[in-house]
Protein backbone atom coordinates (compact mmCIF):
# COMPACT_ATOMS: atom_id res chain seq x y z
CA UNK A 1 0.00 0.00 0.00
CA UNK A 2 2.64 2.15 0.82
CA UNK A 3 4.37 1.93 -2.04
CA UNK A 4 0.92 2.71 -4.51
CA UNK A 5 0.55 5.75 -2.50
CA UNK A 6 3.95 6.76 -3.07
CA UNK A 7 3.87 6.33 -6.76
CA UNK A 8 -0.22 7.46 -7.35
CA UNK A 9 1.24 10.79 -5.74
CA UNK A 10 4.47 10.98 -7.67
CA UNK A 11 2.29 10.62 -10.78
CA UNK A 12 0.33 13.69 -9.75
CA UNK A 13 3.25 15.54 -9.12
CA UNK A 14 4.19 15.30 -12.66
CA UNK A 15 1.13 16.47 -13.71
CA UNK A 16 1.11 19.72 -11.11
CA UNK A 17 1.16 22.79 -13.31
CA UNK A 18 4.56 24.16 -12.74
CA UNK A 19 5.43 28.00 -11.48
CA UNK A 20 8.42 30.24 -11.76
CA UNK A 21 10.81 30.90 -8.85
CA UNK A 22 10.67 34.44 -7.27
CA UNK A 23 10.81 36.19 -4.12
CA UNK A 24 10.38 33.80 -0.91
CA UNK A 25 8.32 34.23 2.26
CA UNK A 26 9.50 34.50 5.75
CA UNK A 27 8.04 32.24 8.25
CA UNK A 28 9.18 35.29 10.90
CA UNK A 29 6.26 37.22 12.30
CA UNK A 30 7.30 41.14 11.53
CA UNK A 31 6.05 44.63 12.76
CA UNK A 32 4.19 45.23 10.04
CA UNK A 33 0.89 46.75 10.09
CA UNK A 34 -2.38 45.01 8.55
CA UNK A 35 -2.82 45.73 4.98
CA UNK A 36 0.41 47.35 4.67
CA UNK A 37 4.22 46.45 4.08
CA UNK A 38 4.28 42.62 4.29
CA UNK A 39 1.33 40.37 4.04
CA UNK A 40 0.78 38.70 7.12
CA UNK A 41 -0.08 35.18 7.49
CA UNK A 42 -1.53 33.19 10.35
CA UNK A 43 -3.05 29.91 11.13
CA UNK A 44 -3.04 26.54 9.53
CA UNK A 45 0.68 24.10 9.99
CA UNK A 46 -0.76 21.74 7.27
CA UNK A 47 -2.18 24.72 4.85
CA UNK A 48 0.98 26.53 5.03
CA UNK A 49 3.05 23.92 2.66
CA UNK A 50 0.52 25.79 0.24
CA UNK A 51 0.37 28.94 1.11
CA UNK A 52 4.35 29.00 1.11
CA UNK A 53 4.95 27.47 -2.23
CA UNK A 54 2.85 29.55 -4.05
CA UNK A 55 3.99 33.08 -1.78
CA UNK A 56 7.76 31.28 -2.61
CA UNK A 57 7.26 32.16 -6.36
CA UNK A 58 5.57 35.49 -6.33
CA UNK A 59 6.97 38.84 -5.99
CA UNK A 60 5.19 39.21 -2.28
CA UNK A 61 6.52 39.60 1.12
CA UNK A 62 4.38 37.15 2.73
CA UNK A 63 4.92 36.53 6.38
CA UNK A 64 3.93 33.12 7.56
CA UNK A 65 2.83 32.40 10.85
CA UNK A 66 2.14 28.11 11.26
CA UNK A 67 0.70 28.57 14.44
CA UNK A 68 -2.87 26.33 14.10
CA UNK A 69 -6.15 26.95 12.42
CA UNK A 70 -7.87 28.29 15.59
CA UNK A 71 -5.27 29.91 17.32
CA UNK A 72 -4.70 31.60 13.88
CA UNK A 73 -8.24 32.74 13.74
CA UNK A 74 -8.19 34.37 17.03
CA UNK A 75 -5.34 36.50 15.86
CA UNK A 76 -7.21 37.27 12.23
CA UNK A 77 -10.39 38.01 13.96
CA UNK A 78 -8.53 40.75 16.13
CA UNK A 79 -7.52 41.93 12.88
CA UNK A 80 -3.50 41.28 12.98
CA UNK A 81 -3.38 39.44 10.20
CA UNK A 82 -4.59 39.56 6.48
CA UNK A 83 -5.17 36.14 5.83
CA UNK A 84 -5.70 32.39 7.92
CA UNK A 85 -5.19 29.31 6.61
CA UNK A 86 -7.22 26.82 8.16
CA UNK A 87 -7.55 23.41 8.21
CA UNK A 88 -11.09 23.95 9.23
CA UNK A 89 -14.52 25.80 8.20
CA UNK A 90 -14.40 28.79 10.86
CA UNK A 91 -16.04 28.20 13.94
CA UNK A 92 -19.14 29.86 15.28
CA UNK A 93 -17.13 31.50 18.44
CA UNK A 94 -14.90 32.76 15.55
CA UNK A 95 -17.58 34.24 13.68
CA UNK A 96 -18.48 35.68 16.32
CA UNK A 97 -15.44 37.55 17.45
CA UNK A 98 -14.64 38.28 13.98
CA UNK A 99 -18.34 39.91 13.55
CA UNK A 100 -17.69 41.78 17.12
CA UNK A 101 -14.09 43.53 15.87
CA UNK A 102 -15.67 44.39 12.54
CA UNK A 103 -13.52 42.14 10.36
CA UNK A 104 -15.25 40.55 7.24
CA UNK A 105 -13.70 37.84 5.90
CA UNK A 106 -14.04 36.60 2.51
CA UNK A 107 -14.16 32.27 2.82
CA UNK A 108 -12.48 30.37 -0.15
CA UNK A 109 -12.23 26.54 0.02
CA UNK A 110 -8.59 25.78 -1.92
CA UNK A 111 -8.04 21.85 -1.31
CA UNK A 112 -8.86 18.38 0.06
CA UNK A 113 -7.03 16.49 2.62
CA UNK A 114 -7.21 13.65 4.56
CA UNK A 115 -6.17 13.33 8.25
CA UNK A 116 -3.98 10.52 7.95
CA UNK A 117 -2.64 8.12 10.75
CA UNK A 118 0.89 7.80 10.81
CA UNK A 119 2.76 4.55 12.49
CA UNK A 120 6.09 3.05 12.47
CA UNK A 121 6.96 1.54 9.59
CA UNK A 122 8.47 -1.05 12.01
CA UNK A 123 5.22 -2.20 13.13
CA UNK A 124 3.22 -4.80 11.09
CA UNK A 125 0.10 -5.42 12.83
CA UNK A 126 -1.35 -2.17 12.83
CA UNK A 127 -1.42 -1.76 9.00
CA UNK A 128 -6.01 -0.90 9.62
CA UNK A 129 -7.76 -0.02 12.17
CA UNK A 130 -11.42 0.76 12.43
CA UNK A 131 -12.58 4.05 13.50
CA UNK A 132 -13.65 2.10 17.13
CA UNK A 133 -10.06 1.23 17.84
CA UNK A 134 -8.68 4.96 16.96
CA UNK A 135 -11.65 5.67 19.38
CA UNK A 136 -10.29 3.41 22.27
CA UNK A 137 -6.66 3.85 21.58
CA UNK A 138 -6.84 8.12 22.33
CA UNK A 139 -10.30 8.36 24.65
CA UNK A 140 -9.65 9.69 27.79
CA UNK A 141 -11.48 7.43 29.77
CA UNK A 142 -10.06 4.07 27.71
CA UNK A 143 -8.21 1.25 29.59
CA UNK A 144 -6.21 1.09 26.30
CA UNK A 145 -2.60 1.34 26.71
CA UNK A 146 -0.41 -1.26 24.92
CA UNK A 147 -0.88 -2.55 21.91
CA UNK A 148 -2.19 -5.51 23.10
CA UNK A 149 -5.21 -4.09 24.64
CA UNK A 150 -6.63 -3.83 20.86
CA UNK A 151 -5.78 -7.20 20.27
CA UNK A 152 -4.36 -10.03 22.76
CA UNK A 153 -2.12 -11.41 19.53
CA UNK A 154 -0.49 -7.83 18.91
CA UNK A 155 2.47 -6.75 21.15
CA UNK A 156 2.60 -6.24 24.59
CA UNK A 157 4.16 -2.82 24.29
CA UNK A 158 2.99 0.41 25.30
CA UNK A 159 1.58 2.49 22.58
CA UNK A 160 3.43 6.24 21.95
CA UNK A 161 1.21 8.78 20.83
CA UNK A 162 1.85 11.68 19.31
CA UNK A 163 -0.23 14.58 17.02
CA UNK A 164 -1.14 18.25 17.36
CA UNK A 165 -2.26 20.58 20.09
CA UNK A 166 -4.44 22.39 21.19
CA UNK A 167 -5.04 25.79 18.39
CA UNK A 168 -4.89 23.19 15.53
CA UNK A 169 -7.68 22.66 13.37
CA UNK A 170 -6.57 19.05 12.60
CA UNK A 171 -6.77 18.18 16.26
CA UNK A 172 -10.56 19.42 15.95
CA UNK A 173 -11.33 17.45 13.15
CA UNK A 174 -9.42 14.36 14.63
CA UNK A 175 -11.43 14.57 17.56
CA UNK A 176 -14.54 14.99 15.64
CA UNK A 177 -14.19 12.27 13.51
CA UNK A 178 -13.06 9.75 16.09
CA UNK A 179 -14.24 10.30 19.14
CA UNK A 180 -17.50 11.79 18.53
CA UNK A 181 -17.48 14.35 21.56
CA UNK A 182 -15.50 12.33 23.82
CA UNK A 183 -12.46 13.75 25.93
CA UNK A 184 -9.11 12.90 24.22
CA UNK A 185 -6.17 11.94 26.26
CA UNK A 186 -3.46 14.16 27.25
CA UNK A 187 -0.67 12.17 27.90
CA UNK A 188 0.31 12.33 24.21
CA UNK A 189 2.97 14.43 22.87
CA UNK A 190 1.98 17.60 20.38
CA UNK A 191 3.58 19.90 18.05
CA UNK A 192 2.55 22.55 15.22
CA UNK A 193 5.79 21.41 13.86
CA UNK A 194 5.25 18.94 11.12
CA UNK A 195 9.22 17.25 10.97
CA UNK A 196 9.39 17.28 14.59
CA UNK A 197 5.95 15.23 14.64
CA UNK A 198 6.98 12.89 11.93
CA UNK A 199 10.29 12.58 13.74
CA UNK A 200 8.80 11.66 16.67
CA UNK A 201 7.10 8.49 15.05
CA UNK A 202 9.94 7.36 13.10
CA UNK A 203 11.92 7.43 16.44
CA UNK A 204 9.23 5.20 18.32
CA UNK A 205 8.34 1.64 16.61
CA UNK A 206 5.25 1.31 19.00
CA UNK A 207 4.52 4.96 18.22
CA UNK A 208 1.40 6.28 16.42
CA UNK A 209 -0.01 9.42 15.63
CA UNK A 210 -1.98 12.08 13.08
CA UNK A 211 -1.17 14.96 10.76
CA UNK A 212 -2.49 16.27 7.19
CA UNK A 213 -1.85 13.45 4.04
CA UNK A 214 0.09 16.34 2.48
CA UNK A 215 2.04 16.69 5.31
CA UNK A 216 3.17 12.81 5.74
CA UNK A 217 3.99 12.40 2.19
CA UNK A 218 6.11 15.39 1.99
CA UNK A 219 8.16 13.94 4.77
CA UNK A 220 11.96 13.93 4.07
CA UNK A 221 14.68 11.35 3.55
CA UNK A 222 15.48 8.66 6.15
CA UNK A 223 12.26 10.07 8.38
CA UNK A 224 9.75 8.95 5.34
CA UNK A 225 11.43 5.46 5.47
CA UNK A 226 10.57 5.33 9.13
CA UNK A 227 6.89 5.82 8.99
CA UNK A 228 3.72 4.51 6.57
CA UNK A 229 0.26 5.30 6.84
CA UNK A 230 -2.67 3.36 8.33
CA UNK A 231 -5.51 2.26 6.40
CA UNK A 232 -8.82 3.29 8.33
CA UNK A 233 -11.80 0.88 8.19
CA UNK A 234 -10.41 -0.96 4.78
CA UNK A 235 -9.72 2.84 3.23
CA UNK A 236 -6.36 4.29 2.17
CA UNK A 237 -6.15 8.08 2.33
CA UNK A 238 -5.46 8.07 -1.20
CA UNK A 239 -7.19 10.74 -3.59
CA UNK A 240 -9.49 8.89 -5.19
CA UNK A 241 -10.91 7.76 -1.94
CA UNK A 242 -11.17 11.08 -0.34
CA UNK A 243 -12.19 12.82 -3.38
CA UNK A 244 -15.27 10.79 -3.23
CA UNK A 245 -16.19 10.84 0.57
CA UNK A 246 -15.07 7.45 1.03
CA UNK A 247 -11.93 7.67 3.39
CA UNK A 248 -14.08 9.00 6.98
CA UNK A 249 -10.88 11.70 7.97
CA UNK A 250 -11.30 13.48 4.82
CA UNK A 251 -11.68 17.47 4.99
CA UNK A 252 -11.59 20.23 3.10
CA UNK A 253 -8.81 23.09 3.49
CA UNK A 254 -9.37 27.14 3.35
CA UNK A 255 -7.80 30.45 3.05
CA UNK A 256 -9.60 33.06 4.73
CA UNK A 257 -9.22 36.58 3.53
CA UNK A 258 -9.58 39.95 5.53
CA UNK A 259 -12.00 42.28 3.29
CA UNK A 260 -10.60 45.59 5.50
CA UNK A 261 -6.68 44.32 4.48
CA UNK A 262 -7.74 43.74 0.65
CA UNK A 263 -9.29 47.27 0.88
CA UNK A 264 -6.45 49.45 -1.40
CA UNK A 265 -3.85 46.74 -0.73
CA UNK A 266 -3.09 46.32 -4.21
CA UNK A 267 -0.37 43.67 -3.41
CA UNK A 268 -2.64 41.75 -1.04
CA UNK A 269 -5.30 41.43 -3.75
CA UNK A 270 -2.61 40.61 -6.51
CA UNK A 271 -1.45 38.05 -4.04
CA UNK A 272 -4.83 36.12 -3.77
CA UNK A 273 -5.69 36.61 -7.58
CA UNK A 274 -2.49 34.99 -8.13
CA UNK A 275 -2.79 32.13 -5.43
CA UNK A 276 -6.74 31.30 -6.89
CA UNK A 277 -5.52 30.75 -10.55
CA UNK A 278 -2.17 28.42 -9.31
CA UNK A 279 -3.42 26.22 -6.07
CA UNK A 280 -5.28 23.72 -8.23
CA UNK A 281 -2.29 22.75 -10.56
CA UNK A 282 0.24 23.48 -7.11
CA UNK A 283 -1.79 20.71 -4.81
CA UNK A 284 -0.03 17.85 -6.32
CA UNK A 285 3.38 19.53 -5.96
CA UNK A 286 2.49 19.81 -2.03
CA UNK A 287 0.81 16.35 -1.91
CA UNK A 288 -2.73 17.15 -1.37
CA UNK A 289 -5.87 16.75 -3.32
CA UNK A 290 -8.03 18.69 -5.46
CA UNK A 291 -11.72 19.87 -5.15
CA UNK A 292 -13.99 19.51 -7.65
CA UNK A 293 -13.16 22.05 -10.88
CA UNK A 294 -16.08 24.07 -9.94
CA UNK A 295 -15.53 25.37 -6.51
CA UNK A 296 -12.23 26.90 -8.01
CA UNK A 297 -14.48 28.95 -10.49
CA UNK A 298 -17.05 29.54 -7.41
CA UNK A 299 -13.75 30.91 -5.28
CA UNK A 300 -12.44 32.90 -7.67
CA UNK A 301 -16.39 34.76 -8.29
CA UNK A 302 -16.49 34.77 -4.70
CA UNK A 303 -13.31 36.85 -4.34
CA UNK A 304 -13.38 38.71 -7.43
CA UNK A 305 -16.44 39.83 -6.13
CA UNK A 306 -15.95 40.33 -2.29
CA UNK A 307 -18.80 38.33 -0.85
CA UNK A 308 -17.82 38.29 2.72
CA UNK A 309 -18.98 35.71 5.55
CA UNK A 310 -18.77 31.86 5.99
CA UNK A 311 -20.84 29.15 3.81
CA UNK A 312 -23.48 26.86 5.68
CA UNK A 313 -22.31 24.15 3.30
CA UNK A 314 -18.76 23.94 4.97
CA UNK A 315 -19.54 24.03 8.79
CA UNK A 316 -22.80 21.80 8.53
Amino acid sequence: MKQQFIALTAALSLAATGLTACAGSDAENGNDTVSGGAIRVTGSATVEPITSFIADRTDHDVRISADGSTDGFDAFCDGKSDLNDSSVAIPAEFQQQCSDNGVEFIELPIALDAVTIVKHADNTWADDLTTEQLHDIWAADSPVTKWSDIDPSWPDEEIGLYGRPDGSGTLEVFKDKVLGGDTIRDDYEATDNIDELSGWIADDPNGIGFMGVGNYLATDGETRDLIDNVTIDGVSPSREATQEGEYPLSRPLFVYVSAEALDGNDALADFMGTYLDRVEGVLPRVYFYQLPEQEYDDARTRFHDRVTGADERWSA
